[in-house]
């Protein structure tokens, strides 16, 4: 009975471990976005939280007490159509808890009922922060070098083959023109993300971009994908000095011509003029003409050409007609003679 008592302790002791370092883990992990509004100012969004109302207090201390924690409650943000509840970081709670601090600090949040959702979790508003520059960049991207995408199939340039089950296949290259202004150097990087691609780092940018033009998220997803998408554009994006550049040609950038249906291509661009340097991308995917016609092959057909007198009709006819032609010599030979009797 005692052995079995102290199974059942043992048991108790590790679950109880268990459950306390799913809970710090949980604490540490808790998702969140914090937006910047200006340098003193910023606002956290905690994806699971920012529902409902809750309360919330900052220590420099990760280890401070939760007796002796200031809670104040979350406030509504009204920038917003979907007015989420977040915490909010003013001036006077940046210069106690963060300015002196490295620009870091620890939050405690519980729910209205008391419960606490996250303790001690570090808060650094040095890295992975959104701001209204990084939302403006977003929503100018695409735009800052204006252009238009051609795939008219009437005069675009295509590509026709055929496959191994003999369809062929007429796809229409797109080609995109710079509105060019004077003064202004054009140069670009196409990147192909084939067909079926899903895995680059180039095919997830590209999703992003997708996702974020179709919109209809609740706003901390949409937060969420605008700062994956900035961080990511910031990853791949060609330097200015990168030598890979290729000079445009009238400003006309033109799909491969090995081009199929379902590749897609981001174009870096980048524009000179002096100083200035603009720097853009634009996200294309292939269009092809809804025309997939399986070709057809007429027959010859090999006539045989019988061999001379190898068909006993073919021998009949030519008898008869050695016949009438004989019937013809006759008859005009007798009425030669006649015409030309003497008359006595």
């Amino acid at each position: 009975m005692s052995r079995l008592k102290n199974k059942l302790l043992y048991f108790l002791f590790v679950l109880i471990l268990l459950l306390s370092i799913t809970t710090s883990v949980n604490a540490a992990t808790n998702d969140k976005i914090i937006l910047q509004k200006s340098e003193k100012e910023y606002i956290i969004y905690f994806k699971d939280i920012c529902n409902n109302e809750f309360n919330y207090a900052f220590s420099l201390n990760k280890d401070t007490e939760k007796e002796n924690l200031i809670f104040i409650s979350s406030v509504k943000d009204d920038l917003q159509e979907e007015k989420l509840n977040v915490a909010y970081i003013d001036e006077t709670i940046y210069n106690k808890y963060f300015k002196d601090n490295e620009n870091k600090s620890y939050i405690w949040v519980k729910d209205s009922e008391g419960n606490f959702k996250i303790e001690g979790e570090e808060i650094n508003l040095n890295n992975g922060i959104m701001s209204d520059s990084i939302i403006e960049f977003i929503n100018t991207t695409t735009k800052r070098i204006k252009g238009e995408e051609v795939n008219n199939p009437d005069y675009a340039y295509k590509n026709i083959w055929t496959d191994g089950e003999g369809v062929k296949h007429t796809v229409v290259l797109s080609q995109f023109f710079i509105d060019i202004k004077e003064g202004n150097k054009y140069y670009f990087q196409l990147v192909k993300i084939p067909n079926g691609d899903t895995t680059t780092e180039a095919s997830k940018l590209y999703n992003l971009a997708e996702k974020l033009k179709k919109g209809g998220m609740a706003k901390y997803e949409q937060f969420l994908t605008q700062l994956e998408f900035y961080n990511l554009f910031q990853e791949l994006q060609p330097k200015a000095e990168d030598t890979n550049w290729l000079v445009t040609e009238n400003g006309e950038i033109r799909e491969p011509e090995d081009t199929i249906t379902g590749d897609r291509y981001i174009i870096w661009l980048k524009s000179e003029n002096g100083d200035e340097v603009i720097q853009d991308a634009k996200f294309l995917e292939c269009y092809q003409e809804d025309k997939e016609e399986r070709e057809k092959y007429t027959p010859i057909e090999v006539v045989k050409t019988p061999k001379t007198f190898d068909s006993k009709a073919l021998l009949i006819v030519f008898g008869i007609i050695i016949l009438l032609i004989v019937i013809v010599l006759v008859l005009r030979k007798n009425s030669t003679k006649t015409k030309y009797i003497p008359k006595h």
